[in-house]
């Protein structure tokens, strides 16, 4: 009976780990413990998948196993929220070149001061995450981790090019992502400078913030159904790299 319930902790322990960190699933508007209810109910049908212990385990080792289960949890879910963290990234770079950098909002949603477009890249992304069904992929993406490195694994391998590789990819996304917005703030300064340099009587200081506000969001409504396309394109790289990392952990 002991081993059966070590093996439903340890499992609990990477399941819980990935929720709570996990875009989608760790939203701080979400009750904590909607957020164990859903841990326990993804930990019930992977307990009927993977293999068991074999024998029970001392204090020492378990203690040791389930504080490697949190880590693989988290690094996973990391995988996923780094991705997320691209398409905010590409806000904050457009919102400096739109001056909306200077106005930052408090977002309850994750407790901290975020960009206004910033905000808007990540609600879209989390529409499209859902809607597109990636969350299921996400969480088959965990169950396959049980079958790279099982509960009783007790080694890691870890590859730092592939990792590298992922951080590259997430600021290639972001600057891909603000490109459209950037380049337009971008040409709105310059057609100010010009205008400035023809008509010495506008006082372009006054002009030129509430013209560029006014231009960027104009573009970013007119640019949405490409963003849309954009980080639907991006979504399945994430669950790729999920998997790639999985799998070099296990190699």
């Amino acid at each position: 009976m002991m081993i059966q319930i070590q093996l439903f902790l340890l499992l609990l322990m990477r399941v819980g780990s990935f929720i709570m960190i996990c875009p989608g699933f760790s939203l701080k508007g979400m009750p904590q413990l909607l957020k164990i209810a859903l841990s326990f109910e993804l930990t019930l049908p992977l307990y009927q998948m993977v293999s068991g212990l074999e024998v029970e385990l001392s204090v020492s080792l378990f203690a040791w196993m389930a504080l490697k289960e949190v880590f693989l949890g988290l690094a996973i879910g990391y995988v996923s929220l780094l991705f997320f963290s691209a398409v905010e990234m590409a806000g904050a770079f457009a919102d400096v070149q739109a001056g909306f950098s200077m106005a930052q909002i408090f977002d309850p949603s994750i407790g901290l001061h975020a960009s206004y477009l910033g905000r808007i890249y990540y609600w879209v992304s989390l529409t499209i995450y859902f809607i597109g069904d990636f969350h299921h992929l996400m969480l088959a993406s965990l169950a396959y981790s049980f079958d790279v490195l099982p509960v009783f694994s007790t080694s890691i391998q870890l590859d730092v090019s592939g990792i590298l590789t992922v951080f590259t990819s997430v600021f290639e996304i972001a600057l891909n992502l603000a490109a459209p917005l950037i380049i337009v703030a971008l040409l709105t300064e310059i057609l100010l400078g010009i205008l400035s340099r023809t008509v010495p009587q506008i006082n372009v200081l006054i002009l030129s913030m509430p013209l560029k506000v006014l231009v960027v969001v104009f573009f970013l409504l007119a640019f949405l159904p490409t963003l849309f396309r954009t980080i639907s394109m991006v979504m399945p790289d994430m669950i790729r790299y999920t998997n790639e990392f999985i799998y070099s952990l296990g190699d």
